[in-house]
C-alpha cells in the first residue's frame, strides 16, 4: 500500500524532471535511465548513498543502486528481473544486507506520436498495454531461494505513464519497429511490496479447488503461456501448492 509521503516525493520529483531540458541523444535507452534515477531518488534521496561498491572478490565487483547507512541495499531494474540474479545471489549468500528490488508496474499509459523532423505530435491514444495483480509474480521464478527470506523483498511502484514515440520505423503509419523518444511518469497510483509468504500467499485465488491444472488456474487467473508456469513455479517454491500426480496428461497440483 501507497503513504502519503511516498506518492508526495514521487509527485515532486515527477514535476523535477519534467522541467529538465530534453534532448534527443541516446534515444530510448535515455528515457529508462531518466525513470531508474526518478526511481532511485524516490527509495533515496540522498546522493550519497547512490551507487556505492559492495565488497567483492577480484573476479566479481558489484555497485549497489543505493546502500544506505543501516545496511539496506535497494537495486532498481526498469527491464526484465532476470539480469539482477547474479547480483541478488551475491548479496544473500556473500552479505549481511538486507535487499529491496524495486521494479515499476504500468497502471496506464498514454502514448503520443511525434514527427521526428519537426517534433510535432501528432496523434494520443492510451495504451492496452498495463500490468495486472499478477504481474510482480511472473519474473520472480530467478528469485525463488529468497522468496520469504527476512532480508529479501520486493517493491513495485505502480505508476501511470507519458510515452513519446517517434514516426521513424516503417509500413505505412511509419509505427513498426519506431523507437520512444520520452517515456515520463506522471503518477504513482499505488505501491504493492511483498516480504513475507504470506504477501505472495494473498494472490492465490481463493476459489481456486483443492487439486487443480495448469489450465484451471489459468481459467481463474487469467494467465497463459510462460506466465502462467512461472506463477505456477513461485507458488511452489513459496510450498504453497505442491505437484501431486497427473490427471489425463496434465500435471496436477494440490493446494496446501
Amino acid at each position: 500500500m501507497m503513504t502519503a509521503a511516498e506518492e508526495l516525493s514521487f509527485m515532486r520529483l515527477c514535476r523535477e524532471e519534467l522541467s529538465r531540458v530534453k534532448v534527443r541523444d541516446g534515444i530510448g535507452l535515455l528515457a529508462e535511465k531518466r525513470l531508474h534515477g526518478l526511481l532511485k531518488r524516490w527509495v533515496c534521496d540522498d546522493e550519497a548513498c547512490h551507487e556505492q561498491r559492495v565488497a567483492a572478490d577480484r573476479k566479481r565487483r558489484f555497485v549497489a543502486d543505493v546502500l544506505t547507512a543501516d545496511g539496506a541495499i535497494y537495486e532498481i531494474q526498469t527491464g526484465d528481473l532476470y539480469p539482477l540474479r547474479q547480483k541478488i545471489e551475491f548479496y544473500m549468500s556473500e552479505t549481511d544486507y538486507r535487499v529491496t528490488v524495486v521494479h515499476p508496474l504500468i497502471a496506464e499509459k498514454w502514448i503520443s506520436w511525434m514527427d521526428p523532423a519537426t517534433g510535432e505530435v501528432t496523434e494520443r491514444r492510451r495504451s492496452p498495454l498495463r500490468d495486472g495483480p499478477f504481474s510482480p509474480l511472473t519474473q520472480l521464478k530467478p528469485f525463488a531461494p529468497w522468496l520469504g527470506s527476512p532480508r529479501f523483498s520486493l517493491c513495485f511502484p505502480v505508476i501511470s505513464f507519458d510515452e513519446y514515440r517517434l514516426r521513424d520505423g516503417w509500413g505505412r503509419e511509419k509505427k513498426r519497429g519506431s523507437h520512444r523518444y520520452e517515456l515520463i511518469p506522471m503518477a504513482l497510483v499505488d505501491v504493492r511490496r511483498f516480504a513475507a509468504k504470506e504477501d505472495y500467499a494473498a494472490l492465490f485465488p481463493a476459489d481456486a479447488p483443492p487439486d487443480f491444472t495448469a489450465k484451471t488456474f489459468g481459467k481463474l487467473t487469467r494467465l497463459a503461456g510462460y506466465d502462467l508456469y512461472d506463477v505456477l513455479f513461485v507458488f511452489e517454491a513459496l510450498g504453497a501448492i505442491e505437484k501431486s500426480g497427473t490427471r489425463g496428461r496434465a500435471a496436477l497440483y494440490h493446494r496446501k
